[in-house]
């Protein structure tokens, strides 16, 4: 039996766009588009009708998120669409939502930067065995937000917003490379980067275990735009890298391209000692002024997580062959990363040296990682000196 669709304006705060049929499951029919408020409409779905039909879908939180199904079931929602639709595609990332048609909601109503909010999806998935389920407490909970690790927005005392999250498995490896990758940028004097600090979370079990907290760099005034929808602005030949396409789109919406090159060589760089193995399109993004929709630079690089070998077993750790990572990049393998780097120099490497007691804080069982982990990370080290003497280490063998 098909579900009856109810009208909503997708909203740029107080700015009409479209007028979209949305069925009860939040499956996206017929929309009409604005064309007075053209230029306020999201930049990934301007190329035609599916391309804003998958950045609909892109909203919703991932089904695969780690306890997505057990918490949609809690909250009585059929699926991560509906929760989104019931949420009114409310973010923390940007200044989209949906507006019933017919009901006089305003962005001062319902945006959660200046609103209190429960993100309850995130404290089921967070704490499974502890849900809190505030929806009556609160107007609007917060429905959107990428990645498949478990998730949640909370408030501080001041009003600031920040997000939790959790690991995968029983280790806190992928939280203790996050305080990891924020000394490494501390020590580089790099400025442009998401700080994490430690938290305590409850995990399976009722035990408590470690995740990592960050502060939101969006707000009211700034919004963010993933590399992945930018991507969806243009065509892009089958089997093309996507960093020359990106840099493209980057320098057309007005980023220079000295302030594109420097940004991803620092990036490549450092994800490369790191070993961050997921710098996928959508943990890359640019900030932009919803008002004005000038482009502010490339938002602070954030979820590095998937590094220092999180997944890789300790039996496994002296054959990692680390000339031949696979990597969610730009491109494939992470070596070949290198070759687009412009300044070599932008990273010191001597000051790259890293303290690895941080991981003396995982469960004891990973203890004995650190030595291998340390090894490995040296070894990337050797070869990113050598990369910076003018190696295309890309071409050769790994450097001792």
């Amino acid at each position: 039996m098909k579900k009856q669709a109810k009208e909503y304006y997708l909203m740029h705060k107080d700015i009409p766009v479209c007028l979209m049929e949305i069925s009860e499951d939040g499956v996206l029919g017929s929309v009409r588009r604005n064309e007075a408020a053209a230029e306020h409409f999201p930049l990934g779905g301007q190329m035609n009708n599916v391309k804003f039909h998958d950045w609909w879908k892109d909203r919703a939180i991932p089904k695969t998120r780690h306890g997505a199904k057990s918490a949609l079931q809690r909250l009585g929602y059929s699926s991560t669409s509906s929760a989104l639709v019931n949420n009114l595609a409310l973010s923390l990332s940007d200044c989209y939502w949906i507006q019933p048609r017919g009901e006089g909601l305003t962005w001062k109503d319902t945006n959660l930067f200046t609103n209190d909010f429960v993100d309850t999806f995130g404290e089921i998935t967070i704490n499974r065995d502890h849900m809190i389920d505030l929806r009556k407490e609160t107007k609007f909970n917060c429905a959107t937000s990428q990645g498949e690790l478990q998730k949640k927005w909370c408030i501080d005392k001041d009003g600031r917003r920040y997000m939790i999250k959790g690991n995968y498995g029983q280790s806190y490896q992928q939280s203790l490379n996050e305080i990891f990758a924020t000394k490494l940028h501390e020590q580089q004097g790099f400025n442009n980067y998401t700080p994490y600090s430690l938290v305590q979370v409850q995990v399976d079990g009722n035990i408590d275990g470690l995740g990592c907290m960050s502060y939101d760099f969006c707000s009211e005034n700034i919004e963010c735009i993933s590399a992945w929808e930018l991507l969806q602005t243009i065509k892009i030949k089958q089997n093309e890298s996507y960093y020359y396409p990106l840099k493209k789109v980057c320098m057309n919406l007005g980023i220079k391209e000295q302030d594109f090159t420097d940004f991803m060589d620092y990036q490549i760089m450092t994800d490369y000692l790191m070993t961050n193995t997921d710098r996928h399109m959508n943990n890359i993004a640019i900030m932009r002024n919803p008002d004005t929709l000038e482009i502010l630079g490339f938002a602070p690089i954030y979820d590095s997580g998937n590094s220092m070998f999180y997944n890789v077993p300790y039996e496994k750790l002296a054959h990692v062959r680390i000339d031949d990572i696979k990597t969610h990049s730009f491109i494939e393998r992470e070596a070949r990363l290198l070759q687009y780097v412009r300044n070599r120099s932008l990273v010191d490497v001597e000051k790259a040296e890293m303290d690895f007691k941080i991981y003396e804080k995982d469960v004891v069982e990973r203890h004995i990682r650190i030595l291998g982990l340390k090894e490995l990370y040296e070894r990337k080290r050797n070869n990113l000196r050598a990369f910076q003497k003018g190696n295309d280490i890309w071409k050769k063998r790994e450097y001792r």
